[in-house]
């Protein structure tokens, strides 16, 4: 990381009490001071791309505000979706978000992807994710088998576990029981949904004590949903993914790059070892993402949306309370500024796109296979639509040598 002689300043000034919760929350959301690559004299570290390099990108939406009036909300999502169809990107993705301003645009992914689907007609509509314990797995099979109708077999989804107990009021069981073996739930209702994909009969709890045994309808067109599962960084949840031969969908916050490289390399196994073919699991990354050709404007371009992102981002993660909350507003100020140096400098895809082979070069050295790039994070969404010829540039650079996606 490169710290700037006003960050660095701010941080010195910070009480020991300021600087270890600002230390504590700066390891949970970037790499800890010391892990990051370090700038030399000549400037910041530069990768090249080499002639074997491969991956595939996706535009990867999130945090669209929910509480914007008027028309046009989803306009942006669907000249990036109709761009990304025409540029060769492999998927386009929408979340699945509930009751909160950041990402409250995307309360269903489903129906995101329907009207999607209208629109395009080669790009991947990927939900990321579909918090499967707030849902019957029926329900999932029926609409997503809808989606694949509309598209023609362009359907996939990422599955989370959920994290935020308010989104529970939306589950059949709201106990607290529940809430707890949220995970564990999860797996088994993925196992159901594919049983369903397939057309088998599958047997569920019904009236009066009595099971039901049901066929989901109508009949998609893929034989097998193209399934991955979400992971903030658990090792477990990449095994447990791995074992039940699903890709992955992660992203940097919270994690080194080399310990997210150890996490691939036991999917990879738990794939192996579960009869499942190690290559052939995906690896998805979520980064943050703005290209251009000038990077000193690239960077005053997005300093403040990505400063204001992470701000809602931390009080978000803290939920009810507190560790954020206790930080002052210098120590929060140089929290994020020493936050966002690290994002530019080391783990997000900003900057021209020269500057970006180097970290398309670190996530090819661990194994992962796609980058989920994160476009609406708060800058100015016609300068974002204008930037992708950017993106596409530094694509290009990793086609495969058939130009297909993986």
């Amino acid at each position: 990381m490169t710290t700037t002689p006003d960050i660095a300043g701010r941080l010195a000034a910070l009480s020991p009490q300021q600087r270890a919760l600002l230390d504590k929350k700066l390891r949970r959301t970037a790499p800890a001071l010391g892990d990051a690559p370090q700038a030399s004299a000549a400037g910041p570290r530069r990768r090249a791309r080499r002639a074997d390099s491969v991956m595939d990108f996706m535009l990867f939406f999130f945090s669209g505000d929910g509480t914007t009036q008027g028309p046009g909300k989803y306009d942006f999502l669907f000249d990036a979706a109709r761009y990304a169809d025409r540029n060769g990107f492999s998927a386009i993705s929408v979340p699945e978000r509930h009751f909160v301003d950041f990402g409250g645009l995307y309360p269903n992914p489903s129906l995101l992807a329907a009207a999607l689907a209208a629109v395009t007609e080669r790009i991947q509509l990927r939900a990321g994710s579909v918090v499967l314990p707030l849902h019957h797995p029926v329900r999932i099979a029926e609409e997503w088998s809808v989606v694949d109708n509309i598209s023609g077999g362009r359907t996939a989804i990422s599955c989370a576990s959920g994290w935020h107990p308010d989104d529970f009021i939306l589950a059949p069981d709201t106990s607290a029981e529940r809430f707890e073996r949220r995970r564990e739930e999860m797996f088994d209702q993925l196992a159901a949904i594919q049983r369903l994909w397939a057309g088998e009969a599958v047997e569920f709890p019904g009236p009066f004590d009595k099971p039901v045994e049901v066929r989901s309808l109508p009949r998609p067109i893929q034989p097998q949903l193209p399934v991955w599962v979400s992971s903030q960084g658990s090792v477990e949840t990449f095994v447990r993914a791995g074992e039940a031969g699903a890709h992955v969908l992660t992203g940097l916050v919270a994690q080194r790059l080399s310990d997210l490289g150890e996490k691939i390399a036991a999917y990879r196994e738990a794939r192996r070892e579960h009869g499942h073919d190690p290559a052939a699991g995906k690896v998805s990354v979520m980064v943050h993402t703005f290209l251009g050709a000038d990077e000193a404007e690239v960077k005053r371009i997005v300093r403040q949306p990505l400063i204001d992102y992470l701000k809602t981002f931390l009080a978000q993660q803290d939920g009810f309370g507190s560790e954020y909350a206790q930080i002052s507003g210098e120590a929060r100020d140089a929290m994020l500024a020493a936050t966002f140096e690290r994002y530019y400098d080391s783990i997000a895809l900003l900057g021209t796109p020269d500057k970006c082979e180097t970290l398309i070069e670190d996530l090819v050295d661990i194994g992962v296979d796609e980058v989920a790039c994160l476009v609406d994070f708060g800058v100015d969404q016609r300068a974002v639509l204008d930037s992708l010829d950017h993106l596409t540039e530094l694509k290009d650079r990793y086609r495969r040598e058939d130009g297909d996606t993986a």
